[in-house]
C-alpha cells in the first residue's frame, strides 16, 4: 500500500501535469524547467483597504475600482481582504499556458486559508494547486473541486517543544499567546500584551532570541509586526525544499530543478527567497526595510549542485510602488492604497509569466 505522503506526491505531480495542458485541453510542449510559484498571501496576492489619515472621499472612483476585486471571507481577526480578478486571471495563465503550478505559503491560521482558498478561481477553475498555512506546518492540495489535507505531512513536525514553549511563555513569562486555530504555530502580538513588562519581553524577542528562552526544536520569525513560533522542521523554506526534492525524486524524466519563483512582502518570506533552489525572488513593492534585508542577494551566488544560472541569485521588486513609505500612504485615500498595491501584484505576475515563457 502507498503511504499518505507518497499519494500526496502523486497528486501534486498530477496537478503539475494537468497544468501543462492549455485551455483547449491539448497538451503543450513540456517546458525545459517546470515553473513553480510559492507565494505569500497577505500583502502579496491579497491586499487591504487599510485606514490612512485621508479618508475615502472619491466614492464614485472607489466604487468603480472595487468592481475589479473579489472580496474574500472575513478573517478571524475581522480583516476584509481583496484579490483582483486580474490577479486570478494571471495565475490561471501561469498554470495553463506556462505549465506552471502555484502554492500559497502563509503564516495565516489554517481556518483563514481554508475559508479563502476556494475564492482563488478563474472561470470556475482553481488557480492554485494547494496551500500551506501556519508557516509551512500543514499542507492542503487540490483534488478535484476540493482541497484535501495531507495529515502525514503535518505529522512530520514535532510540536511538543512548541507547546512546551507556549506554556512557558504563558506561565513564567506572563505573556498573552495567540494560538486560536493554530496547531503547528502560535503568535505573539505586542499590542495584546497585558502590561509594560510583558510588552518589554515581547521586544526582547525581536532580532536575537532572548537567552534562556529554551528554543531547541522551535524557530521564530517576524511577520506583520508580530512574532510567529513554529517547529524547526517547519517554515516556508523547509516546505519549499521538501517540495522540490520530493518532486525530483518521484517524477520520472525530470532532468532539472523547477524554475521557482517566490513572492512575498515581509520578513518571514526572506528565508524562502534566500533558498538555493529559488531562481527569482519577487516582491510586489519596494521598502527600505526589504531592500536592506535582501541586498546581499544581488551579489551573493550559490555554489554546488544547487547553483542556478551560474550561481547568481536573481531577485527584484516587480511592482508599481517603488517606495511604499508612510508619507506616501498619508497622501492617498485608503482605496487608492489598495489600488496601488493590487496593481503592483498584477505587474509582478505579468513579469513572472514573461520569465516563465522565456525559460
Amino acid at each position: 500500500h502507498s503511504s499518505p505522503l507518497a499519494l500526496l506526491l502523486l497528486l501534486m505531480i498530477g496537478a503539475l501535469d494537468m497544468a501543462s495542458s492549455n485551455a483547449s485541453g491539448t497538451p503543450s510542449a513540456p517546458p525545459t524547467r517546470r515553473p513553480v510559484i510559492f507565494s505569500d498571501v497577505d500583502g502579496t496576492l491579497v491586499h487591504y483597504e487599510n485606514p490612512t489619515s485621508k479618508p475615502n472621499s472619491n466614492l464614485e472612483a472607489r466604487e468603480e475600482f472595487m468592481r475589479r476585486l473579489v472580496t474574500l471571507p472575513v478573517s478571524n481577526t475581522g480583516r476584509v481582504g481583496y484579490v483582483s480578478l486580474k490577479t486570478l486571471e494571471l495565475l490561471s495563465i501561469f498554470r495553463e499556458e506556462c505549465g506552471g503550478s502555484c502554492y500559497l505559503v502563509s503564516g495565516a491560521r489554517t481556518s483563514t486559508l481554508v475559508q479563502r482558498a476556494p475564492s482563488f478561481k478563474h472561470k470556475g477553475k482553481h488557480v492554485i494547486d494547494g496551500y500551506s498555512p501556519e508557516s509551512g506546518g500543514r499542507l492542503f492540495v487540490a483534488v478535484g473541486p476540493d482541497f484535501v489535507e495531507n495529515v502525514a505531512f503535518g505529522e512530520r513536525h514535532d510540536v511538543k517543544p512548541l507547546n512546551d514553549l507556549k506554556a512557558k511563555l504563558r506561565g513564567e513569562g506572563g505573556l498573552v499567546v495567540d494560538d486560536r486555530d493554530y496547531t503547528h504555530q502560535f503568535r505573539l502580538h505586542r499590542s495584546k500584551q497585558p502590561d509594560d513588562a510583558a510588552a518589554a519581553k515581547f521586544d526582547s524577542f525581536l532580532g536575537e532570541v532572548h537567552p534562556g528562552l529554551g528554543l531547541e526544536g522551535v524557530t521564530k520569525t517576524e511577520n506583520l509586526g508580530c512574532i510567529d513560533f513554529f517547529p524547526s522542521t517547519s517554515g516556508k523554506s523547509s516546505l519549499g525544499w521538501w517540495f522540490v526534492d520530493s518532486l525530483l525524486e518521484k517524477e520520472a524524466g525530470f532532468k532539472s530543478r523547477p524554475l521557482v519563483f517566490t513572492c512575498g512582502d515581509d520578513d518571514n518570506d526572506i528565508d524562502l527567497a534566500r533558498s538555493a533552489f529559488v531562481a527569482y525572488a519577487c516582491f510586489p513593492k519596494k521598502s527600505g526595510r526589504l531592500v536592506k534585508l535582501m541586498e546581499e542577494l544581488e551579489t551573493v551566488g550559490k555554489e554546488g549542485d544547487d547553483a542556478d544560472d551560474g550561481g547568481l541569485k536573481r531577485f527584484s521588486f516587480l511592482g508599481k510602488v517603488e517606495d511604499a513609505t508612510d508619507g506616501l500612504q498619508e497622501t492617498r485615500e485608503p482605496w487608492e492604497v489598495l489600488r496601488d498595491d493590487t496593481e503592483s501584484t498584477e505587474i509582478m505576475l505579468e513579469r513572472i509569466i514573461s520569465a516563465a515563457r522565456s525559460s
